[in-house]
């Protein structure tokens, strides 16, 4: 009876973190922010809400890990933080403004939602949308602008030449249009993530209205008109990113996959192999994905031991559908049987 009863007691201990985290959680966290002088207020609360967000991000980070490792499901460091941002819904549950000293304050509470079910559904698009790395880049941005933010401030309270203090105000509005960019980018996230594609795409054009500069923007804007077949458009947006990084390995194998889905084959295959050339240390899965696009490519021209190539080191390199389509260069195709189209949307190494 006793053994009976401790076997039941391990059953539900196993079971219980199980089923927790298929439910939602809610994160109730608050963020202060001190306007200074150049600042404007709409600016100043968007980095109080900033702060709580990334509160919140934290507390949810701890969830993702839990959830992946409940459930044996493999999450990269680097996608933790992107993750926990992707599943949560965040909600303003108040805010306030008081003055203190020469400054006002700016206080908010939110509350964000998490849903740990979405993780490997997350996931998936986060590693097919080269989101991971942007997220990661964002974030040193956010952080360096506060820190320039902060040096601009103290800078301004102790200047008394006035044509000193309009450029430093300038360089404090230049900061705050970095900030605006860098949370039109992050609304372009969430939306991606949620598979929101219109409203993503609106959002990562205001970032790139705000700054023209804004590469990543255009990478990601490009991935979604891929994925709804507006093909020309992605093309143009990759072109935009070559034209003022010539040397970026993601723009290439973003066209070459692009141009390979569209026909374009000659074009992907010159895409991809300067992709290789300029990243040839990139994450397996990365190459992989450009050795199996590579494969297709040179398989619709005709130049199928160039196919079987790029396949065998796809394979090798742990793309699955470019061991099917090896198969099928040696005869062991089944009919019917197509290129797997997900691995053939993924563009990022």
């Amino acid at each position: 009876m006793k053994s009976r009863l401790i076997a039941v007691m391990i059953f539900l201990l196993l079971c219980i973190p199980v089923s927790g985290f298929s439910e939602t959680t809610e994160i109730v966290s608050e963020g202060i922010y001190n306007m200074g002088d150049g600042e404007t207020p709409v600016i100043a609360e968007g980095k109080a809400v900033e702060q709580a967000k990334r509160i919140a991000v934290e507390q949810a980070g701890t969830y993702v890990k839990s959830y992946s490792k409940v459930k044996n499901f493999q999450i990269a460091e680097d996608e933790v933080q992107v993750l926990a941002s992707g599943i949560m819904e965040v909600t303003v549950l108040d805010k306030k403004r008081s003055v203190t000293g020469d400054a006002i304050k700016f206080w908010v509470k939110i509350k964000a939602v998490v849903h740990p079910d979405r993780v490997e559904v997350m996931a998936e698009r986060i590693r097919d949308q080269g989101l991971a790395e942007d997220y990661a880049r964002m974030k040193d941005a956010y952080e360096k602008s506060q820190k320039e933010i902060e040096n601009l401030k103290t800078q301004l309270v102790s200047s008394k030449d006035e044509t000193s203090r309009k450029q430093i105000v300038a360089n404090i509005t230049k900061q705050e249009r970095t900030f605006v960019v860098n949370q039109w980018f992050e609304k372009g996230m969430q939306y991606a993530l949620a598979n929101r594609t219109d409203d993503a795409i609106e959002a990562f054009s205001h970032s790139i209205a705000e700054d023209p500069q804004m590469l990543k923007a255009y990478g990601q804007r490009a991935l979604l008109y891929a994925k709804r077949k507006q093909y020309n458009l992605a093309v143009a947006d990759f072109n935009k990113i070559i034209e003022m990084n010539p040397d970026d390995p993601r723009a290439y194998t973003g066209r070459g996959i692009t141009y390979g889905r569209s026909g374009e084959h000659e074009k992907a295959i010159a895409d991809l192999h300067r992709a290789i050339e300029l990243k040839p240390n990139a994450p397996r899965f990365a190459l992989a994905r450009i050795y199996a696009s590579l494969g297709h490519s040179f398989k619709e021209t005709g130049k199928n031991e160039n196919a079987r190539t790029s396949f065998q080191k796809a394979c090798k390199l742990g793309n699955q559908m470019a061991c099917k389509q090896l198969k099928s260069l040696t005869g062991d195709r089944r009919p019917g049987t197509r290129p797997l189209q997900r691995d053939m949307n993924r563009w990022t190494p």
